[in-house]
């Protein structure tokens, strides 16, 4: 599927879709989610998230983070809370044409959470071509598995410790 930015058609999208079982309940996992503030502490690779807007269940921020080792970038991301089911990312401004990432939840009957971390990313041009490269040979799986790591370990371990604090939506 091809998507238009612009007036010029983009490459297809890449996606990728990872999923994992954490041994916590839908609200506490959710509550990791919902507190973007400490994306910075939670994920290695994020150096910074200013929050510019906040607007009902979304909040625009500016996020100062590697892609992939390239290098920093800054990019505008809209965050829209779904709770406790859903927080969306989708790029406003940043390196390519069209990102949309997502973490949802479901919850199971034996009171683990599902947690299902997706991108769909377009890209076009030659730094869009090196991205997608970069994007296939791996890395993009590898961020993410480390993502829902992080996610997985905090939750199991908020049991013990009050590791997060109060969302935005709280």
């Amino acid at each position: 599927m091809a998507v238009k930015k612009a007036g010029k058609e983009a490459m297809p999208e890449f996606r990728l879709v990872l999923a994992v079982t954490v041994r916590a309940p839908i609200e506490r996992v959710f509550a990791i989610l919902a507190d973007i503030e400490r994306y910075p502490k939670l994920f290695r690779y994020m150096h910074d998230l200013r929050i510019v807007e906040r607007q009902g269940k979304a909040v625009l921020a500016e996020v100062t983070e590697d892609m992939f080792g390239l290098k920093v970038f800054r990019v505008l991301t809209r965050f829209t809370f779904d709770p406790p089911r859903k927080v969306t990312m989708e790029q406003v401004r940043g390196p390519f044409d069209r990102a949309v990432g997502w973490f949802a939840l479901e919850p199971q009957s034996d009171g683990t959470t599902r947690l299902e971390h997706g991108v769909e990313i377009a890209v076009s041009g030659i730094l869009g071509w090196l991205g997608k490269k970069v994007l296939e040979s791996g890395l993009a799986k590898r961020r993410m598995t480390e993502e829902v790591k992080a996610i997985k370990v905090a939750a199991e371990g908020q049991g013990k410790s009050r590791a997060f604090g109060k969302s935005h939506l709280e």
